[in-house]
């Protein structure tokens, strides 16, 4: 999880988000969540889709995905490493609802953010981190969806 600190470029060349301007101002900004490496960096990520492409009923997922970018980039999107935070369902694309289904999953996060969790590395120490979601990964219909654009 300190792969990101531990092997930043220094050519200029972006290989990984640590490497991205957005992600040396956000550390400029907040040297607490930055002094620490441990500290995890999310991204979220969704896109519904309709599982039955053979049913007159029309039905939609959308799978919410938080994806750690604490890790090194050939292991960022490998799907051992999302984490499923919640599974939408229902019989039409969610529109304006996808606030009510994303509200506990926000709340969890500012709870990262202020509170931090305790938990241990791999040397077995304790200590506690905290969670920033740093970027939202969409395609552009459904990222509009999410910042209500029209499209």
């Amino acid at each position: 999880m300190r792969w990101h600190h531990e092997n930043k470029a220094m050519d200029g060349v972006m290989r990984h988000p640590a490497d991205s301007l957005a992600w040396k101002s956000f550390d400029q900004s907040h040297h607490f969540f930055a002094s620490d490496p441990r500290n995890v960096r999310l991204a979220l990520a969704s896109d519904g889709f309709q599982p039955f492409t053979n049913s007159k009923t029309p039905y939609s997922i959308w799978p919410v995905l938080l994806i750690p970018y604490n890790l090194p980039p050939w292991i960022i999107m490998k799907p051992s490493n999302f984490i499923l935070s919640m599974l939408i369902h229902g019989p039409d694309s969610l529109g304006d609802a996808i606030d009510v289904y994303l509200q506990p999953l926000i709340e969890e996060l500012k709870s990262l953010w202020e509170e931090g969790v305790n938990t241990f590395d791999a040397s077995k120490a304790k200590f506690s981190t905290v969670s920033f979601l740093t970027v939202d990964n969409q395609r552009l219909p459904c990222l509009c969806q999410f910042v209500r654009l029209e499209y």
